[in-house]
């Protein structure tokens, strides 16, 4: 190979290089970013402001759309915002992106509730106590959903269950 071959490649190659590092610095520059406007829309909603926090998540979101965490946030923000049909497919992404956190079910399930959906908010209320059977959470939010479906024999139960963790946790 002739040595101008050498320098072309090798020039080539550190070209390709520092694309690669900018790249990367420019996406970990955008998750400092993302990472900045989630504190600030966590600000907001403490101020019961979640329209302001809503557009703030989004805005984090089109940083990083691989943070679970932000739509978890952006759901919230939505629900409190009234707006169930936003929220539900937030907690669905979610779930899509952490499968197996039962806080994502116990979520979508409350915002179930409130579309007065209580057959899907029962399914992932079994959801989350199956993945974590031994959280109070579960069983207290498929309280509710039984609240809701008039069933008060296994509202009740799930109560006590719920109690009943509580108590063993704080022991």
């Amino acid at each position: 190979m002739s040595a101008y071959r050498m320098r072309k490649n090798a020039w080539a190659l550190s070209c390709a290089a520092l694309a690669v590092l900018l790249a990367m610095s420019a996406q970990a520059q955008d998750k400092k970013q993302a990472q900045e406007l989630m504190t600030q829309g966590q600000q907001q909603m403490s101020k019961g402001q979640p329209r302001d926090a809503m557009r703030t998540f989004s805005k984090a979101i089109d940083l990083d759309p691989s943070s679970s965490e932000l739509y978890m946030l952006r759901s919230r923000a939505r629900e409190s915002s009234g707006q169930f049909d936003g929220a539900l497919e937030d907690a669905s992404k979610y779930i899509e992106l952490e499968a197996n956190d039962e806080y994502g079910y116990l979520n979508r399930a409350r915002i179930y509730l409130a579309m007065d959906k209580p057959e899907k908010a029962l399914d992932d209320a079994n959801k989350a106590i199956s993945l974590k059977p031994d959280e109070p959470d579960g069983y207290y939010r498929r309280a509710d959903v039984y609240t809701e479906m008039k069933k008060d024999a296994e509202a009740k139960a799930d109560e006590k269950k719920a109690a009943e963790l509580d108590a063993k946790a704080r022991n």
